[in-house]
């Protein structure tokens, strides 16, 4: 589809959904706009209810990694709608803050021991087919999450304006290319913070590679002036500070949850 094809398209796709969250933030630090949703659980919440909302299994299953805010967000939605969460978790000696907050807040918990996340994905994949629960795709990657960032990111604009240069943190890509669709006339950058990025998932981005494995914060120096993943976001915005033009618009996608 051409661009403006795209954004009509999920539209449609999300017409009569709202969002049930408050309305983004957008702040201006260090002459950035910068989108704060770190005010809610995360973005993900705002796409997890385009989608929770029509499934009609009652439980949903989800591979949550050592970090990453879908689990408590997927939690946050599920609450909502009164459905069942069961994340699939990689076994480690000690599980971390973020896979904490998601057993402190209801989840069921199988862990694995795997040699790589795709492995897991695989068995949760399977045993929610034997089990009759709906399978989340890592990263929430479904095209009535895409639909409702889309709408929500258009919405934002129209009152907003609309931003010229884009930066954000990229680990499936689902919240970049969101964007890409809803402002097809901005300049995209994404700064890569975990695994290669695959074919497609940049969308048009300019990318952008973060030296830290993705377990690792940025130094105390880049820590962004709000509440954000110092392993994810954070890392993103050490290279905008480096390399945007004044008046780029900066996505922060959650903050940093501890248990």
């Amino acid at each position: 589809m051409q661009p403006e094809e795209a954004k009509e398209y999920y539209l449609e796709l999300a017409a009569g959904w709202e969002d049930p969250n408050p309305a983004p933030v957008e702040v201006m630090h260090d002459g950035v706009r910068v989108i704060r949703d770190d005010l809610i659980v995360g973005s993900k919440t705002r796409g997890g209810d385009c989608l929770i909302s029509k499934i009609k299994e009652e439980t949903i299953a989800y591979v949550q990694p050592r970090t990453g805010l879908a689990g408590v967000s997927i939690l946050d939605v599920a609450k909502r709608h009164n459905k069942k969460v069961r994340l699939y978790m990689p076994s480690s000696k000690k599980i971390s803050h973020h896979q904490a907050c998601c057993i402190e807040q209801g989840a069921e918990v199988s862990f694995h021991r795997i040699a790589a996340m795709p492995n897991l994905n695989i068995i949760a994949k399977e045993d929610a087919r034997k089990n009759g629960y709906y399978f989340v795709p890592l990263g929430l990657k479904h095209e009535l999450v895409t639909a409702a960032a889309v709408k929500v990111a258009y919405d934002l604009a129209e009152t907003h304006g609309y931003p010229e240069e884009v930066w954000s943190a990229i680990s499936t890509g689902v919240l970049q290319r969101s964007l890409q669709i809803a402002w097809p006339d901005a300049d995209f950058n994404a700064v890569a913070v975990a695994r290669n990025i695959k074919k497609g998932e940049r969308g048009r981005a300019t990318m952008w590679s973060h030296p830290k494995a993705f377990n690792q914060n940025v130094h105390p120096s880049n820590f962004p002036p709000f509440p954000s993943a110092l392993n994810y976001d954070a890392k993103a915005w050490e290279f905008m500070k480096k390399h945007a033009n004044p008046g780029a618009l900066f996505w922060n996608v959650g903050g940093d949850p501890k248990p």
